[in-house]
């Protein structure tokens, strides 16, 4: 990836490839970037998976901290910033409600941080407290997997949901199903 940067190093602005100065060759800053830019990924709620991890890969390779050992305090501190970011943005893709955060966000929508939504719905509070009874009340290993299944088959409904909603730029509606995603994969994780 190339862009113009002001190398803190040689004082040069230059054209800056896979984020090193092409004067000086020292490693830059990669600035303020969504997760989706970062990784130069299209702005959808489907990602692709695959792609992530190679990219994520890619950058890793430029900015991991053990390949700055013995350079400049600098270079380090840029590196062992940098990688953390490529990190964070990374698990902010992987994770689904987060992802949503970021696209509604990038669409100029506003969450609500309170999110009074999640207490006001009353059949949605219902709903998760009878599947949360049904998974404390598992017997054995048939019962669980057949909750598994049952979560898992409304997780690629939401999901599904969601993918069409930002289609239809229907936002509020995105972020209720946000709602709903969010307590289902809880439940999901805590029943493995």
């Amino acid at each position: 990836m190339k862009h113009k940067v002001l190398c803190w190093n040689c004082k040069t602005e230059t054209e800056a490839f896979e984020y090193r100065c092409s004067i000086c060759n020292k490693i830059q800053n990669i600035g303020e970037v969504n997760p989706y830019d970062l990784f130069s990924l299209k702005k959808i709620f489907f990602i692709d998976y695959d792609e992530l991890e190679n990219k994520y890969f890619q950058l890793q390779n430029i900015f991991h901290p053990d390949k700055f050992i013995n350079s400049a305090n600098r270079e380090k501190e840029i590196s062992a910033f940098e990688s953390s970011s490529i990190n964070n943005a990374y698990n902010m893709l992987v994770n689904n409600v987060d992802r949503i955060k970021i696209l509604l966000n990038l669409n100029g929508y506003n969450i609500d941080s309170n999110n009074k939504k999640s207490f006001t719905d009353h059949l949605l509070l219902e709903e998760i407290m009878d599947l949360q009874n049904r998974c404390m009340s598992i017997e054995n290993d048939n019962e669980k997997l057949k909750i598994k299944s049952e979560i898992k088959n409304k997780i690629n409904k939401i999901e599904s949901q969601i993918n069409e909603n930002f289609k239809k730029k229907k936002f509020s509606e995105i972020e209720n199903l946000s709602v709903k995603l969010s307590y289902l994969e809880k439940i999901n994780k805590n029943l493995n």
